[in-house]
């Protein structure tokens, strides 16, 4: 007697799976949509948030610089770090380092001037010399001071002319086994971040909170004149204050916190430098504006938003004419 099996119950089940797999596979349609339009809208806004700071950044630095020039027509006195100006409402814009909360069209922006004229001069034909000094920084660590006569002589190649490699230095053959071809340049630096190329450079310099090299001075475009004046001692690095000042580590942390307390509160180097340190500073720094002036801006359109730096350079004239302000220094990250 044969069997006869119902297949029914079979076929229901089979299209209970499918259907099931059916709503899996438009929710997991219907995740993805939803999550590439967050991604989309976030990308966007991003975006966005990166144009206007940036729109926000170059307009507060054109202001600034108008300010500036209005301070210098209205002060003439440039010399920083004597007057006491705690008790004056007017707020001063000189090349000192002070951090000023400008409102830019309802927006909250930070800016920051610096004197362009400071740090070590590598933009002649043998920037080593003008690194020298660093070395004094360096007495109490034999083997940093034997690292840095590497660097010192893989500078001198990566400048001169020649294929003969110094004593600790390297020339073509040695950049092209470390994949560094065409480098050495073998010829001036064009730009101060060129020396982060030399081998060594990372042991001693780093850049600063801006993402800059402020420790070196800026090497001046094509037909854009040098600023000569002395580095400035409001605008100089810790390390540059101690090669240069021939400051230990702890005088150097007095010097900056006397330095901060100019920045922050206008109280003069006078009542917290005794007057041979004080006269030692003035003997090795600019206490005066060269004239040349860095300004650093931070900026965003709101808070938790995209927040983006701008830092110019150039010099201001008592009168501004044809062609204008030219800049240094015009980068925008």
């Amino acid at each position: 007697m044969k069997r006869r099996f119902k297949s029914g119950g079979d076929e229901k089940g089979a299209a209970l799976i499918a259907v099931l797999c059916f709503i899996v596979l438009v929710a997991l349609i219907t995740a993805s949509a939803v999550t590439i339009s967050q991604i989309g809208n976030y990308t966007s806004r991003t975006f966005t948030d990166r144009s206007l700071s940036a729109y926000l950044a170059e307009g507060a630095a054109a202001r600034i610089q108008w300010m500036i020039l209005a301070d210098k027509r209205k002060y003439t006195n440039r010399i920083l770090g004597e007057t006491d100006y705690s008790a004056e409402l007017e707020e001063r814009y000189l090349a000192d380092g002070v951090v000023h909360k400008m409102d830019y069209y309802g927006n909250l922006v930070e800016v920051t001037i610096y004197d362009m004229a400071t740090g070590y001069d590598i933009s002649d034909e043998n920037p080593a010399k003008g690194l020298e000094s660093y070395k004094s920084t360096l007495y109490d660590d034999p083997d940093k001071r034997d690292f840095f006569a590497g660097f010192m002589d893989c500078l001198k190649d990566y400048v001169d002319a020649d294929d003969f490699p110094q004593l600790k230095g390297m020339e073509k053959d040695d950049y092209s086994k470390k994949g560094l071809y065409p480098l050495p340049r073998n010829a001036k630096l064009q730009f101060r971040e060129e020396i982060m190329l030399v081998p060594g450079f990372e042991k001693f310099f780093s850049p600063d909170a801006s993402g800059r090299l402020s420790s070196f001075r800026i090497i001046p475009p094509q037909n854009l004149p040098k600023i000569g004046q002395n580095s400035s001692f409001f605008s100089a690095s810790r390390e540059y204050l101690m090669s240069k000042g021939s400051l230990s580590s702890d005088q150097a942390d007095k010097v900056i916190a006397a330095r901060e307390l100019w920045k922050n509160e206008r109280v003069p180097l006078s009542q917290n430098l005794d007057p041979k340190t004080l006269a030692m500073l003035k003997g090795g720094f600019s206490f005066s504006e060269s004239g040349a002036f860095t300004i650093v801006v931070n900026a965003s359109p709101g808070l938790n938003r995209v927040r983006r730096t701008l830092a110019v350079s150039m010099q201001i004239p008592a009168n501004i004419s044809l062609p204008g302000i030219r800049y240094y220094e015009y980068i925008l990250y």
